[in-house]
């Protein structure tokens, strides 16, 4: 059982245990010992027998409980899809380009998405698959970005197999920078990536912005993300504070055109990435008068699909004030939102769980007696692997 163990495990980490640097890098990021992991692949030949906690751990990282459930269920796993449908479901919309207007496909992509990206077994095939359809890779890795999942090696091959075949530079774009999110809240981006990584998101910015005038929110945001990240580790987040340039990057100032709820949603991103990097002062820049609160309650009624975006907007003010020694002012917005997430009912399986990580994040802070909250937080510490945010 072991050697098919290490079969499944090579098919999937191929790409990382090709190397000595890759072996050692991926020993660190699933916490077994280099030379537990050569033993285990067959690099390492002694007398030394292998734990049943390494094998546990490395049964973990191919989707089972633990080496005893891979036991009882290799050889017998079916994939939860049935693949020649999504064959035919995805078949029916290559070269077609995206759209949000058919609900019924949509709603089914939402499922299938979910499904795809949840199961490590499916999360392969459908790449295996579909890496040649433009079309099906946005729609299930653009359209629904996982946070559970960013700090996880198979979505982030995912990400970056979509990114290196597609044509399209918002898709690039996205994947690449949600890739450098997930490195640094869980604290493997090594400088390597880093280079690597952001050459690419300012090359395909450069050329999403040239082939199209119209402003993409979201992966705008994703942009803007990455270079406060990207300063923020080279030491100049707070000298480029004061600066035009970076001021009009995050609060969208000299961009025209741009509807409410376009800047509700990037206002959110990046003042969560900012509040993240301690820049309260820069994040409190992004809260203009213009988008005041009877504005957010009468857009919410008109919108009722981006609540949830709202949720995180005033979630974020709240903790940019406290910060800034606003307290009660923070703890009086914290007070109306709800405590139950699932009240909101418009957040996505792939948010849904960094939206709770950021609330009870907060809740430590205003009520740091409260276990209940440091026992959730810690929680979703753990099944997001966003370990940077304990340090602030």
């Amino acid at each position: 059982m072991i050697e098919k163990l290490r079969k499944e495990f090579e098919e999937i980490y191929f790409s990382d245990i090709s190397t000595t640097k890759g072996l050692e890098k991926l020993s660190k990021r699933i916490g077994v010992s280099k030379n537990s992991l050569r033993r285990f692949l067959g690099k390492l030949r002694d007398d030394t027998q292998l734990r049943i906690s390494t094998l546990n751990l490395i049964a973990e990282r191919l989707g089972y409980k633990n080496f005893q459930d891979f036991c009882n269920n290799e050889g017998q796993r079916k994939n939860v899809l049935d693949f020649e449908l999504l064959d035919i479901y995805y078949g029916s919309v290559k070269g077609q380009g995206t759209t949000a207007n058919e609900t019924r496909f949509q709603n089914a992509n939402y499922y299938f998405a979910k499904k795809i990206i949840s199961d490590p077994f499916n999360l392969r095939e459908f790449v295996k698959r579909f890496a040649e359809n433009e079309e099906a890779m946005e729609y299930v890795l653009v359209w629904h970005p996982s946070y559970e999942n960013i700090a996880n090696e198979n979505y982030q091959l995912a990400l970056l197999k979509m990114a290196r075949t597609t044509t399209k530079s918002h898709a690039k774009v996205f994947a690449y920078s949600f890739i450098y999110f997930g490195k640094f809240l869980s604290e493997t981006l090594d400088e390597e990536e880093e280079k690597y990584l952001l050459s690419q998101i300012e090359k395909y910015a450069l050329k999403m912005r040239n082939e199209s005038s119209e402003f993409t929110h979201v992966v705008e945001a994703r942009y803007a993300i990455a270079k406060c990240i990207s300063l923020f580790r080279e030491g100049k987040l707070a000298d480029k504070r004061n600066s035009a340039a970076f001021i009009n990057m995050i609060t969208l100032r000299n961009t025209s055109g741009v509807a409410l709820n376009d800047r509700i949603v990037y206002s959110m991103f990046v003042t969560n990435i900012l509040n993240i990097l301690q820049e309260y002062e820069s994040a409190d820049l992004c809260f203009s008068e213009d988008i005041s609160d009877r504005k957010l309650e009468q857009f919410a009624v008109e919108n009722p699909t981006l609540i949830s975006h709202i949720f995180v907007y005033r979630l974020n003010k709240a903790i940019t004030r406290f910060y800034l020694g606003k307290k009660e002012e923070a703890a009086r917005i914290f007070e109306l939102l709800p405590s139950d997430i699932s009240q909101l009912k418009t957040y996505s399986f792939d948010s849904k769980i960094y939206y709770e990580l950021k609330y009870t994040y907060f809740a430590t802070k205003l009520y740091p007696k409260r276990e209940n909250f440091v026992k959730k937080f810690d929680e979703l510490v753990g099944k997001t692997q966003f370990t940077y945010l304990k340090k602030i």
